[in-house]
């Protein structure tokens, strides 16, 4: 499987949109790796009906994030919509969007294998790969979103704002195939240097919302000396980021989220 080719260069406003991803920059490249199509207009996102009770919880968890810390103070199914929506933090807030093709099996369970993806340039001017995964029907993805996160925080989440106008970063195209823009501003160095797990601290608890902080833990790090080329761990520093759960008529969701990377 072979990473994409080409990274499209975002403005300067969706760096401060991102900040939700451990405040890092945003890194993009360009150069499409097919002919890009013209098409006329994005659809409006479908109100769609949230998945049945019966339906395997979306997105699926990764066996290597499987045992990645949560909340103590959650219960079991508070626990598990918390693991899915950090897997699906990680494309949906630029993180990486491609993962959402790369990181899950297909719907028949295989494994996605794609070396380049189809293009389309909207009227906005940008250029969108047509996802080829797990959640190439804008239906699919529209389920999975309203499993784990309340709809007014969704718009947050799959939009950001140029400055001039709202440009979305997932969207549908007319027939129903989801697209999205190719962003990916890497991790947090000291995030990963520091090796700590994340921890949370319980804020507010009631009977419709809980609020809790999410403890990001990060190494201090001072310029390599001369010719040795590796940065220095001085200490160890935390971050808080607040995140907030709602009880609606389908159950627990997301209404502000965050990650520490």
């Amino acid at each position: 499987m072979k990473a994409p080719m080409f990274r499209l260069a975002l403005a300067a406003a969706l760096v401060c949109t991102l900040t939700a991803c451990g405040g890092q920059t945003t890194e993009t490249g360009s150069s499409p790796a097919t002919e890009p199509v013209s098409v006329t207009e994005t659809v409006p996102v479908q109100e769609t009906s949230p998945a049945p009770e019966t339906s395997p919880a979306e997105p699926p968890v990764p066996d290597a994030q499987a045992e990645e810390p949560v909340p103590d103070f959650l219960t079991p199914e508070q626990q598990d919509l918390y693991r899915r929506a950090r897997i699906a933090a990680g494309f949906l807030m630029g993180c990486n969007t491609v993962s959402v093709d790369l990181d899950f099996p297909l719907m028949d369970g295989s494994a996605p294998e794609i070396e380049t993806w189809e293009t389309v340039t909207l009227d906005n001017g940008w250029t969108y790969l047509i996802s080829a995964g797990r959640y190439q029907r804008w239906d699919d993805f529209q389920a999975m979103l309203d499993g784990l996160f309340t709809r007014e925080y969704q718009e947050t989440l799959l939009n950001f704002d140029s400055g001039t106008e709202t440009i979305p970063l997932f969207t549908a195209l007319e027939d129903g195939r989801m697209i999205y823009l190719d962003v990916s501003r890497g991790s947090n160095l000291e995030y990963d240097v520091c090796g700590q797990p994340d921890s949370f601290a319980l804020v507010e608890e009631g009977e419709d919302e809980i609020v809790f902080d999410l403890i990001g833990h990060y190494a201090s790090l001072e310029e390599a000396a001369e010719g040795d080329g590796v940065p220095q761990a001085t200490g160890i520093y935390t971050q808080h980021y607040p995140i907030r759960m709602e009880r609606t008529a389908d159950g627990w969701r997301f209404s502000e989220f965050h990650v520490a990377y």
